[in-house]
């Protein structure tokens, strides 16, 4: 019988785990694939405060971020340019194993290729049922299990837990910009044309080489990620280019907890509803859970009233930004890329970000939205 198991080794599994093995709990981690880290799919795109907040290691940093350009459809720009740093950008699979050499370093005890199959609350714990790659197939015990699994719902199924109320479709590649890939700013590509229902972006990454790609609610994102490619870097060949593609969770729809249970980060749709960045809530998922799960432990209740706090918790943490994000982000994708043409003109000639600077922070959008919103469009809603 294990204290505490967690299903996928993420940032916000492994940070549960750390988490609540520091406090002396007996913590396993199963991970589907066979090494930590192996494929994750992700910006790498983590806001400056989350490395202080989480205390969160930096062997994987590849550049920093203290210059954002939104470029519309016709390459006006808006930039957002501070002295301090404002994001750091990582290599995901290093960020994941040095997570979990963390969570190693406490006690945590971490299975790679173990793919959980389905899980089953019992009076006295939770029992699941995993399998290996050479299809060996084993069962646990545990008090208490935290699913982590991403962007993968099939345990949150089973157990009629929290769904995303839509999906959005990824892709990006790392590639060789030959000159001038580390001089200029991060760039946010929006428009209809560009990437319907989102946007996409180029990011330095030193060395010549940037991170470019599209998030968009249209199934097929190649055809738009391929246009954004020619437009960044009209010589790039298409050998030259390796492909990376995930879904994207978007608004949670249901609960993340049921008795012994919880679901958190990408798990639980705890992710950025306005830029779809799952790290730095994944990582305050894990946070909040892993206080009521050491609450747990200490008063002996196990209860679906007992984990229910984990909901209030969040909920209060960042359930408005999930909100606001999700449902700006769908005005936005209601506009015309000439009426984006329109508002870029608006925005630049009442200096909207200096207006925002009082608001304007990377990881909590909601504010500069609403005031984005009351500046831009309530005036006069046709432009």
């Amino acid at each position: 019988m294990r204290d505490v198991v967690v299903v996928g080794a993420g940032p916000a599994g492994l940070h549960a785990a750390y988490r609540l093995a520091s406090a002396g709990l007996d913590v396993l981690v199963l991970e589907a694939r066979t090494q930590v880290g192996e494929g994750a799919i992700c910006s790498g795109v983590i806001g400056e405060d989350a490395f202080t907040r989480f205390g969160l290691p930096t062997r994987s940093v590849l550049a920093s971020i203290s210059c954002i350009q939104a470029v519309s459809p016709a390459g006006r720009a808006l930039e957002h340019k501070t002295t301090a740093q404002l994001a750091r950008v990582v290599d995901k699979e290093q960020f994941n194993r040095d997570l979990a050499d963390r969570a190693s370093s406490v006690g945590t005890e971490i299975w790679p290729g173990r793919y959980v199959e389905s899980i089953q609350p019992e009076k006295q714990s939770v029992v699941l049922h995993f399998r290996t790659p050479e299809q060996a197939t084993g069962t646990l015990r545990t008090r208490v299990a935290v699913i982590a699994s991403g962007v993968n719902f099939a345990l949150n199924k089973i157990l009629g837990l929290a769904k995303p109320r839509e999906f959005l479709h990824a892709i990006q590649a790392d590639v060789s910009l030959h000159q001038g890939g580390d001089s200029h700013p991060t760039q946010v590509y929006v428009g209809r044309s560009v990437a319907p229902g989102a946007f996409g972006w180029n990011i330095p990454l030193g060395h010549g080489c940037a991170r470019i790609g599209i998030m968009t609610t249209a199934l097929d994102p190649r055809p738009f990620f391929d246009a954004l490619i020619r437009r960044i870097a009209p010589g790039l060949c298409d050998p030259q280019v390796r492909l990376s593609q995930k879904a994207i969770a978007q608004a949670p729809v249901g609960r993340c907890t049921t008795e012994r249970i919880l679901a958190i980060g990408e798990a639980a749709g705890h992710v950025k509803t306005s830029t779809g960045g799952g790290i730095h809530y994944g990582l305050l998922s894990a946070e909040l859970a892993a206080e009521v799960i050491l609450r747990a432990f200490r008063e002996g209740q196990f209860s679906t009233q007992t984990f229910g706090e984990f909901e209030r918790y969040w909920r209060r943490a960042f359930g408005s930004e999930l909100v606001v994000g999700y449902f700006a982000r769908k005005l936005a994708a209601s506009f015309s890329d000439s009426q984006i043409e329109k508002l870029f003109d608006r925005a630049n000639a009442m200096n909207l970000l200096a207006r925002l600077d009082g608001s304007l922070q990377f990881d909590w959008h909601h504010r500069a939205i609403l005031t984005s919103i009351r500046s831009l469009i309530t005036p006069s809603r046709v432009i």
